[in-house]
Order: structure tokens, then sequence, then C-alpha cells
């Protein structure tokens, strides 16, 4: 009897214990949410004196496409002209840069493709195999996207030196020096 009088007032106890902790999570009031609005931003940007984050992309009452146009950052009054070796310098850097990375991305693919082969040959199971046979096809038809670009980039070259030519300037006039 004393036995379960004793296991009779511990299952009291630990109940009461768990209405007190239910309760003590719903006494407190619930906090209200503040909501932040453009005023209250531009107070604390007097306040701090910080600039503002971003500017719209267009302006009301600007119409879309002028938003984009990129700003000049030369001197002002020297536009640079097809006539100007500036233009043609600044040009050839452009399509050389982009022969570059066109190169980069060909180099990047051809050494992709021959871990992959590498795999394949390597590989046991059916699973492996045919995983590693749509690799290496996606890696090289990945490689001769990027032997277009490279392919294209030299044309685009090609093609500005020629132009550059008929203009009267030599590509060894375009190669720029390099400052000492």
């Amino acid at each position: 009897m004393m036995r379960s009088n004793y296991a009779l007032s511990l299952l009291i106890l630990f109940l009461a214990s768990l209405t007190v902790l239910g309760q003590s999570s719903t006494d407190k009031p619930a906090k209200t949410k503040r909501v932040f609005t453009n005023e209250d931003l531009g107070k604390f940007r007097e306040k701090y004196g910080s600039e503002p984050d971003s500017e719209p992309a267009t302006r009301p009452g600007q119409p879309a496409d002028t938003a984009k146009q990129p700003v000049e950052t030369g001197a002002p009054g020297k536009a640079a002209t097809p006539e100007s070796k500036a233009y043609w310098v600044a040009k050839l850097k452009e399509t050389d840069s982009a022969l570059e990375k066109a190169k980069a991305q060909e180099l990047k693919f051809y050494g992709i493709v021959d871990k992959f082969e590498q795999k394949l040959r390597d590989a046991k199971g059916e699973f492996q195999i045919r995983t590693s046979q749509e690799q290496v096809a996606d890696s090289t038809k990945h490689l001769s996207r990027a032997k277009d670009e490279a392919k294209q980039a030299e044309e685009a070259r090609t093609k500005l030196l020629a132009e550059a030519a008929e203009k009267g300037f030599k590509p060894s006039d375009l190669r720029e020096e390099a400052p000492r």
C-alpha cells in the first residue's frame, strides 16, 4: 500500500510539473513584430549618414534602354573613333581577351575529357561504365563548343586586324607598349 501511494504521489508531481512547464511558455506575451518601411530606413540613413544601398535600375520617367548604357570613363570630349589608334587598341584587347578565354575553356575541357576517358577505362560495373560514357559524351560536346568559340574568336581577331589595316594601322602598331 505504501509503495502504491509513493508511486501515485510521484506520478502526480510529474504531471503537475508538466502542466507548470507547459503554462510558463504561454504566460509570456507575444512580441509585436516590427515592419520597417522606407520612411524608417530613411530615418536610419539620416541618423547614421549612410548612402542608399542601391538605386533602382530605371528611374521613373526614364526609358528602360537608357539605364543600361555604359558610362564613358575616358577623358571628356575625347571619344574613341574608328580613326584613332586607341579605338583599335581597345578593340584588339577585347578580342584578345575573348580569344584567351576561349582557349582556356578549350584546355579545361581537354583535361576533363581525358579524366572521364580514364574513368571509363577503369570502370568495372555496368552503372559505372554507363555513367562514364555519358560524362565523356557530355564533356566532348562541351569541348567541341569551346573549340567553336575559339575558332570564332580567332576569326573575329583576324577580321579586326583586317579592318584596322584598311584604316591604315599595322598589327604591330596596335600592340600596347608595356609601361616602364
